[in-house]
């Protein structure tokens, strides 16, 4: 089985058309979106794109999608330019897609032969905030997964990939599709012939960043800034 994952698309439509293209040119089976979604500069028309496959593509809630969808602000917790980001994005949407994203699961599984049983999750399984990284201790990730009997975890939310052995598992993370740090493409997994393979699709960025700049979200400089130089930070 062919499998796609992927994740942390941020309201980049250009990017995530990029990676679609590429995911359909390997003829994936299953595709798992693995949240945040639209908390970018693109909300509307991401999930216009995606509810073209609401019905055949699996779909996780990130903590950026709940946060959209409740509109949640700086009393929840969220720091100012967050909130104002959420109320933007949500303000994009229709309340078809609100609803959509706040419908999501929080998790997707499965057995893929030759694997074995993999669990799909935002952040970690415990917790969609919860960061999973390259050089997290174990005795840190022993905890968030002990109560899964999953013996490969893919997840996301840190936006930069790695493929680790750790507390008695196999974790994967995906990267980002729209918001990337230490990549210059769109990031995603492709799963196939018994490997986990991470993948870089290359896309316009000066397309998308043209597009960000025409548009009204707030912060839309940095948005594009970020694209256009990925950050290379963090392990």
């Amino acid at each position: 089985m062919k499998i796609a994952a992927i994740y942390d698309i941020h309201g980049n439509n250009v990017a995530l058309e990029a990676v679609l293209t590429e995911v359909a040119n390997e003829k994936a089976e299953k595709v798992i979106v693995g949240g945040d979604l639209v908390w970018g500069p693109q909300p509307r028309e991401v999930m216009e794109t995606l509810m073209r496959y609401k019905d055949t593509f699996l779909f996780i809630m990130g903590n950026a999608d709940r946060e959209v969808a409740h509109r949640y602000s700086i009393e929840d917790g969220c720091q100012d330019f967050v909130a104002e980001i959420n109320y933007w994005c949500a303000d994009q949407l229709t309340r078809e897609h609100l609803s959509f994203l706040k419908e999501l699961p929080e998790r997707q599984r499965m057995a893929i032969n030759g694997l074995g049983d993999v669990l799909f999750v935002h952040g970690s399984p415990r917790n969609d905030e919860e960061a999973i990284r390259a050089d997290t201790d174990e005795r840190e990730i022993n905890e968030m997964v002990k109560d899964t009997e999953a013996n490969i975890i893919v997840c996301g939310h840190t936006h930069i990939q790695f493929d680790r052995l750790v507390a008695g598992r196999r974790i994967v993370n995906a990267g980002s599709v729209g918001l990337q740090s230490k990549a210059k493409g769109a990031c995603w997994l492709f799963i196939h012939d018994d490997e986990i393979e991470h993948k870089e699709t290359q896309y316009d960025i000066e397309k998308a960043v043209k597009e960000i700049l025409q548009g009204t979200c707030p912060y839309k400089e940095d948005f594009a800034e970020h694209i256009r130089n990925p950050p290379n930070i963090g392990p």
